[in-house]
């Protein structure tokens, strides 16, 4: 009788669509319940991008149909959650920028970049396969330093014309690897990162336009 209540009472929550930028399929979602709170509350005030980040993953799962969240880029995923705050709380987002009360409409964020998947030659018979990472790649990270955004973006390693998959080495391996990279890789390596799907918006502040983009910066919400 109780989980009849209960999924009547989901039947009445109004459901919109939105089609996410980068991996540019439609998906239904609902806005916000009371239980999302403790996760919103953590993804607008933590500082430890990763405990934000399992909190964002929890709140996309709750009130979305269709996607599978942990096969989406970062950018996806916020963008889903703006989708669903859109609808939820407000279309305005209040932000602090160097202590600076400042707003920005949610229609107004927009988006660069794609989805990426990148070969590097480290010499005649050894490459490496650079690929965007999705929240499946990224919620394994102990923290979001460069050296572990660079673990994350490498998934294969093909020498001799044999592949190894970066997803079965432990983390000693991984750690391993990148130490052992020749100097001239990284350049090429923090290059990709910086490609990656982004979402951005201008906002109006005392020392004119300033831009601010993703990666959980638009959660910094007071």
């Amino acid at each position: 009788m109780e989980n009849d209540l209960f999924k009547s009472l989901n039947s009445l929550l109004p459901k919109y669509e939105t089609v996410l930028p980068f991996q540019k399929t439609t998906v239904s979602f609902t806005p916000f319940k009371v239980k999302d709170a403790k996760h919103i509350s953590v993804i607008l005030q933590e500082e430890n991008k990763k405990l934000a980040l399992t909190s964002l993953v929890n709140v996309l799962k709750s009130n979305t149909e269709g996607v599978d969240i942990l096969n989406l880029c970062l950018a996806d995923a916020e963008f889903l959650f703006l989708q669903i705050r859109s609808k939820s709380v407000d279309e305005l987002l209040n932000l602090v920028y160097n202590g600076e009360k400042v707003q920005l409409y949610i229609l107004d964020i927009l988006s660069r970049n794609s989805v990426l998947e990148e070969v590097i030659d480290i010499n005649v018979d050894t490459k490496i396969i650079l690929e965007t990472p999705k929240i499946k790649d990224l919620i394994k990270l102990q923290n979001f330093d460069k050296e572990n955004l660079i673990k994350s973006c490498i998934k294969k390693i093909v020498k001799g014309g044999e592949i190894f998959y970066t997803n079965k080495f432990i983390p000693e391996q991984l750690h391993e690897l990148v130490d052992n990279l020749p100097m001239y890789i990284l350049p090429k390596i923090e290059t990709f990162l910086q490609k990656q799907p982004e979402l951005y918006g201008t906002i109006q502040t005392k020392e004119g336009p300033k831009e601010v983009s993703g990666f959980l910066n638009f959660f910094t919400y007071r």
